[in-house]
């Protein structure tokens, strides 16, 4: 039996960010057959509740935040997944980030959470795949708090993979602690931190506390933040609509999101697993 980790925006869900009902009765399949599934994303919890209740207890596990946090489903008898890891680091550090990234040039934002809450600064919520359904203020370092657990950045003129080559050396300039690192989130924004922290290490977590080998697990995905665990999976997956370097890390593409290719996937694993 595998651990399938899938990826939700541009793997999972189609291009309107919907789960249609063929690849919800997919997941229910292969989960049925005895396939251990869990959600591999950069959303945060609250925005991937949604889909996940939707998938009614197919889901075992969900690695979001990029690998930064792993709780359990379905929700426990209050409405709430177990927490079993979080990745946390300091929010002076994360603050300082803030304020060198904004004094090499005008026109970012930010969003930020941390243990007083979360907030995102205006623009950050058109950005989103899934609605934002906070108020947007206008500085996220009003916030507050002692422990940072996301950090997020987007600028007005600025795409995401140009953000990539920018930041890594603005928000490493001060510190000989431990480095950071600026990766893609699947949206027009990037999240920043702690290199150690991305898919693959959540994965690698989630199975180590499972007892799950390497080599029985399936990763699929289609952006730059799936790469890590794509290549560290026994078997790496991209959509047809992956950016090229998952592909070529890939060892099977697969149909489009847009043309349930995660559903046909999961159709034919869970009819070999029958047979």
């Amino acid at each position: 039996m595998a651990l399938i980790a899938i990826d939700m925006d541009g793997t999972l869900l189609d291009a309107s960010g919907r789960l249609t009902a063929r690849t919800a009765d997919a997941v229910h399949a292969a989960s049925t057959a005895g396939h251990r599934v869990v959600i591999a994303t950069g959303r945060p919890p609250h925005l991937v509740t949604e889909f996940v209740d939707q998938l009614g207890g197919a889901v075992s596990h969900v690695v979001a935040t990029n690998g930064s946090l792993i709780s359990t489903y379905p929700a426990d008898e209050h409405g709430d997944p177990e927490l079993l890891h979080l990745l946390s680091f300091d929010a002076d550090r994360a603050r300082r980030m803030v304020v060198d990234i904004r004094a090499s040039q005008p026109g970012y934002g930010f969003a930020y959470a941390t243990d007083a809450g979360f907030a995102h600064e205006p623009g950050f919520a058109e950005r989103m795949p899934a609605a934002v359904h906070d108020a947007p203020i206008p500085d996220v370092l009003a916030l507050g708090g002692t422990a940072a657990f996301k950090l997020f950045a987007f600028h007005a003129e600025i795409d995401a993979h140009t953000l990539l080559e920018r930041l890594p050396p603005i928000v490493n300039a001060r510190s000989t602690d431990e480095p950071f690192a600026v990766g893609h989130m699947g949206a027009d924004a990037v999240e920043i931190g702690p290199a150690s922290t991305d898919k693959r290490a959540g994965l690698r977590w989630l199975c180590a506390h499972l007892d799950v080998a390497r080599t029985d697990v399936i990763a699929i995905g289609d952006e730059l933040n799936d790469l890590t665990m794509i290549e560290w999976a026994g078997t790496g997956v991209a959509v047809s609509n992956a950016d090229p370097s998952v592909r070529d890390a890939a060892d099977e593409v697969i149909g489009a999101h847009d043309d349930h290719g995660v559903a046909a996937y999961l159709e034919r694993l869970s009819r070999a697993q029958q047979d």
